[in-house]
C-alpha cells in the first residue's frame, strides 16, 4: 500500500465481505489523491547531470550540507552557492536553530565542532560544514541576506548577474519536501538556464513517510499550500507566461 497508509475492510450488517462499500471507494480516492500530491511535491532527477553551478537553499539541516558536499565529491559541480540568512519568521539563525532542535538531523558523528551558534547565517553554517567534508573553501559562495526562497532565487540571481556568471545548468540542493517549491521559484529566476534537482530527506519526511506522522503531513500539505501563494498574482503569472524574471516585474513579493 503507497505512503505507509493502512486500510482496514469496512463491514455492514447483512453484507458479506468487504464488498466495494462507499467508504472503501472513498478510501481509494483519497489514496490515489495523496499519491498524486507525494509525486508532485517530491521529485528529484533520476539520473542526475553534472551542473555549471550548485545552489543550496538554506535551512538549518546538517544533512543539507552533507548531501550538497557529496554531490561536490560526485563531480556534478565544480561550484557552489549556498544561500539563507535565516527565516523571516526568527530574530536570528541561532534562534532558528534552537527551535529545530529535535527535528534536525545530523546524520552519522564526525565530532563536527561546527558550533551553530558561532554563525550567522545559514548560509554560513552550511558552508563551513561543507569544508569540514573537504569542500575547497575557494569553491564556495555565499548569498547571506535571503529570508524566504523567493528571496533565495533572487539575491542568487542577481549576484550571479553582479559578477558577470552566467550558468547553463543548475543543480539546485534541497530539502526532499522544499523541492518542487524550490525548483518552481528558482526557475521562476533564472529563466535561462536549465535547473536539475537533488533533494535530500530531512526530518523524516519523504516520499513514503511523510504520511506517517502529523508533522510530515502538516509540513507536505504547507508545502503544497505555498506552491500556489508563491505563484499566484500577476507577477508571478506574467514571469511563468512571458519568461522574464518575477523579480523584474510588478507585483508582490512572497
Amino acid at each position: 500500500m503507497a505512503i505507509g497508509m493502512k486500510t482496514r475492510p469496512v463491514h455492514h450488517a447483512g453484507a458479506s465481505g468487504t464488498g466495494n462499500t462507499e467508504k472503501e471507494r472513498i478510501t481509494m480516492v483519497n489514496e490515489e489523491a495523496w499519491k498524486e500530491i507525494e509525486n508532485f511535491i517530491f521529485i528529484g532527477e533520476e539520473r542526475l547531470q553534472p551542473a555549471d553551478l550548485m545552489i543550496v537553499p538554506g535551512a538549518p539541516q546538517e544533512l543539507l550540507a552533507l548531501h550538497a558536499a557529496g554531490l561536490f565529491h560526485g563531480g556534478f559541480a565544480k561550484a557552489v552557492l549556498v544561500s539563507g540568512k535565516f527565516s523571516y519568521r526568527g530574530q536570528s539563525f541561532a534562534e532558528e536553530w534552537k527551535a529545530h532542535q529535535g527535528k534536525e538531523d545530523t546524520g552519522p558523528d564526525r565530532g563536527t565542532g561546527v558550533d551553530p551558534a558561532s554563525y550567522q547565517t545559514e548560509a554560513a553554517w552550511l558552508r563551513a560544514l561543507m569544508v569540514r567534508e573537504g569542500v575547497p573553501e575557494s569553491a564556495i559562495w555565499t548569498e547571506e541576506e535571503s529570508t524566504n526562497t523567493f528571496e533565495n532565487a533572487r539575491f542568487c540571481r542577481k549576484l550571479l548577474e553582479a559578477g558577470g556568471i552566467r550558468p547553463h545548468t543548475i543543480l539546485l540542493c534541497t530539502q526532499a519536501f522544499h523541492a518542487r517549491r524550490a525548483k518552481m521559484t528558482f526557475q521562476s529566476e533564472f529563466v535561462e538556464q536549465k535547473i536539475y534537482v537533488s533533494s535530500v530527506v530531512t526530518r523524516g519526511i519523504g516520499r513514503g513517510t511523510w504520511m506517517q506522522t502529523q508533522e510530515g503531513f502538516d509540513t507536505v500539505m504547507k508545502e503544497l499550500e505555498n506552491c500556489g501563494a508563491y505563484f499566484s498574482g500577476k507577477r508571478m503569472y506574467e514571469s511563468a507566461c512571458m519568461g522574464r524574471p518575477a523579480s523584474e516585474r510588478n507585483g508582490r513579493d512572497h
